[in-house]
Order: C-alpha cells, then sequence, then structure tokens
C-alpha cells in the first residue's frame, strides 16, 4: 500500500466519521435581524463546516414569527422584539454561550433623529446583556 493511499484512505475514514460525530462548536453567534438579507446569509453560512470556526451554533432574532423559507436552516430561532427591554431580557437573557454578536438590523421611524435614538438605544443594551 503506497502511502499516498494510506492517507487518502485515512482521510475517508475520518470525514465518515466526523460526519457520524454531533457538531463541534468553536463559535456561537446570536443574529439580531435573522430574516434581513444580511441575518439570512450568516444563518446560511455560518452552521457550515467549512466556515471559519464552523460549524457554528446559531441563534436567530426576528420580531416576527419564523418564516417557512428559513425552516432549512439549522438555527434556533427566538422570536424577540429587541426594541421591547424586558422581552429581551427574558427571551434571549438566558444565553450563556454566546461568543459572537451579529447586529444586522435596523428599526425604521419617521424622523432621522428617531431612528438614531430607538436604534442607539437597542444596540447599547444588546451589549451590555452579557
Amino acid at each position: 500500500m503506497s502511502w499516498w493511499w494510506a492517507g487518502a484512505t485515512r482521510a475517508a475514514k475520518k470525514k465518515v466519521d466526523d460526519e457520524d460525530a454531533p457538531p463541534k462548536h468553536q463559535s456561537v453567534a446570536l443574529i439580531i435581524g435573522v430574516t434581513g438579507i444580511v441575518g439570512n446569509s450568516l444563518a446560511e453560512i455560518l452552521p457550515l463546516s467549512e466556515t471559519p470556526g464552523g460549524p457554528w451554533k446559531v441563534y436567530g432574532v426576528a420580531r416576527r414569527p419564523r418564516p417557512q423559507w428559513t425552516a432549512y436552516h439549522p438555527i434556533e430561532y427566538i422570536q424577540c422584539d429587541v426594541s421591547n427591554p424586558d422581552e429581551t431580557v427574558t427571551k434571549l437573557g438566558c444565553l450563556q454561550d454566546v461568543t459572537h454578536l451579529f447586529y444586522v438590523t435596523w428599526a425604521s421611524r419617521p424622523t432621522e433623529s428617531e431612528k438614531c435614538d430607538i436604534n442607539g438605544k437597542i444596540r447599547s443594551k444588546m451589549f451590555w446583556m452579557h
């Protein structure tokens, strides 16, 4: 048996063994705004084993119920309005394993000043939760 064949068979066996084992999560993401364009892309990419630091465990947060088109994402979906401080603490305060926060949402308001005010308050609360 050549050295190449021995290496190839070891690699194939390792791949099969790895697929049978539960994924080992080096990184855990909390995606605020998981149903938006950027959040949805992150929810698709992070759980893949090829992703740097992956496969990631992913918590996805959005205001509305989970859309059917996200059903195939291997994430833990959390319906939560992060502009509501009490709801945010109740639903997200128990997440103790998060290593990375992806804040990819924007609360719309009638004026630019109101938009800056609400979004600044939400972000500051998110960063100080843990």
